[in-house]
């Protein structure tokens, strides 16, 4: 197969897996979560509600697939990789364009049945939990120790390698294992690299600090099964994401063997380590977020009870854009369950949060005109 085509199933693939997650997030979300929109536990039985989600199953599946077809023959017509990202991020548009219309809905049907009547008005927290929730629920930091050895290797070894090195490096190569581009050496050239696992490893760190001070989430009738779900739910993630960082790892340090001409020689071998990492990642988050759904909520605990009354405070308001925005200033947290789906968000309403919120973009563009450049 020719790059153009693994181009297209690379691209038609990762549209596919992304309309997979849309649909199984209703389900993997908590359950007094109606597309974004908090509600009785109890309401999940609902008729009505029962078929607002087939509908948005049906409604996903008629127009989410036929795009798939459409743009994965667009780009093979006309391959671009400003017009694969544009495809991407046009085709999440429209899954979350979708989402708006059913998070709508399920407001209109909250207000409908009067459901916000169920709200108790209150907010349980584990004094404990607060107090040193860094410990709880999470792997150490010092594992991370390990991929950052790993950094420092090829740091070293690239200093090291630099007089044998030869005038120019190769930095791209096709499909066939073809090398297609090369940089003249330099130390800005071969540590590159390296900076740019630093990087990576810095916001993955980043990632399973905030893990472990995220705001926990309690059930006020059930507060202690409640708890051991969000360790357990936090533990999970957390070695996840660690396992996730030391392969991700691994893929740079054999892209710098390969580029340094050692140990790897073809390209062939990296795109296999590639595959394999991006299978883990996509396979293990589907799986860890049907088993467990968000907070732990898809556990079975001994001492549970069955379907609650109702909920803890109403705090709808509190998230904007079809409730995927958490905008609270009176609120001291930065991280935050997600409303709709499994994971974390950040308040914006702090200006920390915000800051957080927007570093990812600023971070994309600098890597972009980096990479550009070179």
């Amino acid at each position: 197969m020719d790059e153009r085509g693994v181009l297209i199933l690379i691209n038609a693939f990762v549209l596919l897996l992304s309309l997979i997650i849309q649909l199984i997030t209703p389900r993997a979300s908590r359950k007094n979560i109606l597309f974004g929109v908090k509600v009785p536990e109890y309401a999940m039985e609902d008729r009505e509600v029962l078929n607002l989600k087939n509908r948005f199953t049906l409604f996903n599946l008629l127009i989410g697939i036929p795009p798939i077809i459409i743009l994965s023959l667009l780009l093979y017509r006309f391959p671009n990789p400003i017009l694969q990202i544009i495809i991407t991020f046009g085709y999440l548009g429209l899954l979350f364009l979708i989402y708006l219309k059913f998070n709508f809905k399920a407001k209109a049907l909250k207000k409908e049945k009067n459901w916000d009547k169920d709200s108790k008005k209150i907010v349980v927290v584990d004094i404990r939990y607060s107090r040193d929730k860094s410990k709880i629920g999470i792997i150490s930091p010092l594992w991370y120790l390990i991929p950052l050895t790993l950094v420092a290797f090829n740091l070293i070894l690239g200093i090291v390698l630099y007089p044998d090195l030869p005038d120019k490096i190769p930095t791209h190569w096709n499909f066939k294992g073809e090398i297609t581009t090369y940089a003249d050496k330099s130390y800005g050239t071969v540590l590159l690299l390296p900076f740019f696992q630093l990087l990576t490893l810095g916001i993955l760190y980043f990632s399973h600090w905030s893990i472990g001070r995220t705001k926990q989430q309690i059930d006020p009738d059930n507060p202690e099964i409640s708890l051991k779900k969000n360790i357990i739910f936090r533990k999970a993630w957390s070695i996840y994401l660690f396992i996730l960082t030391i392969l991700i790892t691994l893929l740079f340090t054999a892209l710098g063997l390969l580029s340094y001409g050692i140990f790897f020689k073809t390209i062939k071998a990296i795109n296999i380590i590639a595959w394999i990492i991006v299978g883990f990642s996509m396979i293990g988050a589907i799986i860890l977020s049907i088993k467990l759904g968000q907070g732990g909520e898809r556990l079975k605990l001994d001492g549970e009870e069955g379907l609650k009354k109702g909920y803890d405070k109403e705090d709808d308001h509190l998230w904007k854009l079809g409730n995927t925005i958490y905008y609270n200033p009176e609120d001291s947290s930065i991280f935050v369950e997600k409303r709709f789906g499994v994971g974390w968000t950040v308040n914006v309403g702090r200006p920390l949060g915000m800051f957080i919120m927007i570093m990812p973009f600023i971070i994309t563009i600098i890597t972009l005109i980096i990479a550009y450049k070179l």
